[in-house]
């Protein structure tokens, strides 16, 4: 599969369970929070798809990519459905904002990274296929 069709499928899963889980989580009444178990999941599993027959950095752009994704428009299309959370939300300051970009790009480059090393131990890498 084509590096670019990996990197619009990544987009859509992010984006569709930032949808899916801001949905259910309305509906049911469960803490929003508590999936973030699931971002992290789908972190390492960018990160280990990225790198499959590709090589380690790719891997860990993949990921990476979906943090950013994750953290900007998922975050923009979770706010606008308006999920349930015991927390308070802070109001969206550049500052907030940015924060949360950064933060959760580097969760995501982090769990790419085991993700792509994974990859890396069981030999599906570009540099394991001579």
């Amino acid at each position: 599969m084509a590096f670019k069709t990996k990197i619009w499928l990544t987009i859509l899963v992010v984006f569709g369970f930032d949808a899916i889980a801001s949905i259910l989580s309305k509906s049911f009444q469960f803490d929003y929070t508590r999936l973030i178990w699931v971002s992290f999941a789908i972190y390492l599993v960018a990160g280990y798809w990225g790198a499959q027959h590709r090589g380690f950095v790719y891997g860990i752009a993949l990921s990476s990519l979906a943090g950013f994704v994750n953290s900007t428009i998922g975050w923009f299309v979770s706010r606008m459905i308006g999920p349930f959370t015991l927390t308070r939300i802070p109001s969206l300051s550049p500052v907030v904002v940015v924060l949360v970009i950064v933060t959760v790009t580097a969760s995501a480059f982090f769990f790419g990274l085991i993700g792509a090393g994974l990859c890396k131990i069981f030999g599906r890498t570009r540099s394991a296929v001579a």
